[in-house]
Formats: C-alpha cells, sequence, structure tokens
C-alpha cells in the first residue's frame, strides 16, 4: 500500500469519525437549567418564612403503596391542599435561559436586598425581588444565581397559611357517629345504623337518609379555609371516627356556612346550601309511618 491510498484512508476515517459526532450531537436533547437542581421526587420539606410570624412548614409523607401525600406542620396540623402544593414544587422546575452572578450586581435594584418573599426547598433557598415592568418577569435569585422568569406562586406564598389547608372537612376514614345539633347518628352494639332526634319537631331519618347524610359528611368539600375568626356558636358538631373524634363549631350559616375547628385555629367556609344535604331539614314525608319520631335503625351492611 502506498503513502497516497494511506493517507485518503486515514482521511476518511477521520471524516467518518467526525460526522458521527456531529449526528450523534446533532440527536442529543440539549440539556435544560432549571431553577433549582432537584427532581421532584427529592423534595421533602417546603418551608415559607414569614416575618414577624409562625413560618409555613409543609412535608411530604410516603404510604405504603407508594403514593404521597402533602401535610402541614406549621402554624397548622392537617393535610395540605395538594394542588397548592403541586403548584409550589412547579416553581423548583422552572426553567431558566440564562442566569447572572448576583455577587456582582446591586441587589437594590430588583428588590432583592430586602425580598418580598421566599421559599425553602428542602435546604435550597429562593428569594423573590420585584417585576420587571417591560416584560412582566419577576427577579428571583437562589444561591448566587439571579434569574427573571415568569412566575405565577408569588401571590400563592404570599397568601395566608390556611390557603394551603385541605378542602375536605374529614379525612379519608370511616364515620362511627355523628352528633348534629338536632339530630344523632350512630351505631348500635348489633351493627345497626340508628338515628335519634333531639328536639320533638325533628324526625328521625329513614336508612337511606342515614346514608345520604353519612356520605355528603364524607365528601362535603369547602370553597375556602380561613383562620379561625370567634363568632357566636350556633350548634356543635361531633364526629366520631374509626381511630379520633372531630368537633366543629357552627359560627354562621348566612351569607355562608361556617363551620370552625378552634382546636386547630381555622374554619371552613362552604356554600349555603350545603347546610341542608349536612344538617337537613328532610322531608317528613320521607319517613315510613312504621318508623317512630324518636328513632329509627336499620342494619348497615355497608357501613360509613
Amino acid at each position: 500500500m502506498n503513502s497516497r491510498t494511506l493517507t485518503n484512508i486515514i482521511l476518511l476515517l477521520v471524516l467518518l469519525a467526525f460526522i458521527g459526532f456531529y449526528l450523534n450531537t446533532k440527536n442529543q436533547t440539549p440539556e435544560i437549567q432549571r431553577l433549582t437542581s432537584f427532581s421532584l421526587d427529592e423534595i421533602n420539606n417546603i418551608q415559607i418564612p414569614r416575618n414577624n410570624k409562625t413560618d409555613i412548614i409543609l412535608q411530604k409523607k410516603i404510604r405504603q403503596d407508594g403514593d404521597t401525600t402533602w401535610y402541614m406542620v406549621r402554624p397548622y396540623s392537617i393535610k395540605a391542599h395538594q394542588f397548592r402544593v403541586k403548584t409550589l414544587l412547579g416553581l423548583s422546575q422552572l426553567p431558566i435561559d440564562e442566569s447572572f452572578d448576583s455577587s456582582t450586581l446591586n441587589l437594590q435594584h430588583y428588590a432583592l436586598d430586602k425580598p418580598r418573599a421566599q421559599i425553602i426547598f428542602n435546604n435550597t433557598k429562593i428569594f423573590f425581588g420585584k417585576t420587571n415592568p417591560l416584560n412582566s418577569k419577576r427577579y428571583l435569585k437562589t444561591g448566587n444565581k439571579l434569574v427573571l422568569i415568569f412566575d405565577e406562586t408569588y401571590p400563592l406564598i404570599s397568601s395566608q397559611p390556611a390557603t394551603f389547608v385541605d378542602l375536605m372537612l374529614l379525612p379519608e376514614k370511616n364515620i362511627r357517629a355523628l352528633a348534629l345539633p338536632d339530630l344523632k347518628i350512630e351505631k348500635t352494639k348489633d351493627i345497626h345504623w340508628k338515628s335519634i332526634s333531639e328536639k320533638p319537631s325533628t324526625n328521625a331519618l329513614t336508612p337511606d337518609q342515614i346514608q345520604t347524610v353519612l356520605q355528603n359528611w364524607r365528601s362535603a368539600q369547602a370553597f375556602a379555609v380561613h383562620k379561625y375568626m370567634p363568632r357566636k356558636k350556633l350548634g356543635m358538631i361531633t364526629i366520631t371516627l374509626e381511630d379520633s373524634v372531630i368537633v366543629f363549631e357552627l359560627s354562621d350559616d348566612d351569607p355562608w356556612l361556617v363551620l370552625a375547628r378552634p382546636d386547630l385555629g381555622i374554619e371552613y367556609h362552604l356554600h349555603r346550601s350545603q347546610k341542608e344535604n349536612l344538617f337537613g331539614p328532610f322531608n317528613s314525608t320521607d319517613i315510613p309511618t312504621e318508623t317512630s319520631a324518636s328513632g329509627s335503625e336499620f342494619s348497615g351492611a355497608n357501613d360509613a
């Protein structure tokens, strides 16, 4: 083999190697730079510091089946609003086009010398500055990195802590007894459901009505949760679950139905129409003639 042939072979190999490198690079998905280096699965704790107020702390719990549920630890100990927590988590995954070294910048120009809010994912802090009036993007700072991105979480992070409370009134547990202002529903020793009227003017419930009331309470959901505000008590509701007892204070029914949990420091606001679903009144014509005015019983194979 002469030198010219050898040279051509070497050039051909170099050319093929270059083409292969180019095609491989072209087919690679460009790496996306995100606001934090965490994946969603790695985030177990979210903290929202509040100046001169109690910080909001949210923690993730993993069930035996692998599903995750977020709970509020402070200022209220209760299940968190899962969708709003996911909205916060989305902030950690926001892509950024470019970032700047904050140590070389005057943070006062971006309202980051005294941040307007902050959030902490695990141990990574993100500070919120002002928005740019030209493009409505917000200045954020994490570590020594300053970025400018579209952010929709600032109003949520700045809202009251009760905003992060789950809207469901009850946890997903079986109801064992229900004491309403004018009516009691409970199981007897022989596993029958029984309703007992507290007032002569209130009829006992039929079996179907009892199941309807129990289901209404299991699925009851507020349209908002707020910090507890003492009002005149209109009645008390005691719900016995399989492992706990929950007491609600009926504190208002016009224009909204307000069910308070003074023990937690929160109150649930429901539409006024929910009052009939949860408390009655029930049509007396639905009561069978053989049912006494003071109570009714039935066997509940499919109990709550």
